[in-house]
């Protein structure tokens, strides 16, 4: 995960939208529409912020080396919760 701050455009609003509304389903071509990548980020910038009272400038003026530390143990979770 790196800092690419707010990359949020028009093409990630699309993304977002086709997959809340088919999430999981296939595009034409059989390929799976997984959640964009974008809104994985954004969700765990915004999970730290809530875990640890932050505002996202101050999650971003960490090294990104904790955030990929804090990443990892969030997809963990996941998988836990999953599995």
């Amino acid at each position: 995960m790196g800092r690419t701050g707010n990359n949020f455009g028009k093409s990630l609003e699309a993304d977002i939208l086709r997959w809340k509304a088919v999430g999981g389903g296939t595009d034409r071509d059989g390929n799976l529409i997984e959640k964009p990548k974008g809104l994985i980020e954004a969700e765990l910038i915004d999970s730290i912020c809530e875990k640890y009272g932050k505002l996202p400038s101050e999650v971003f003026a960490e090294d990104v080396g904790l955030l990929r530390m804090l990443d990892i143990v969030n997809k963990g979770r996941i998988e836990e919760s999953n599995g």
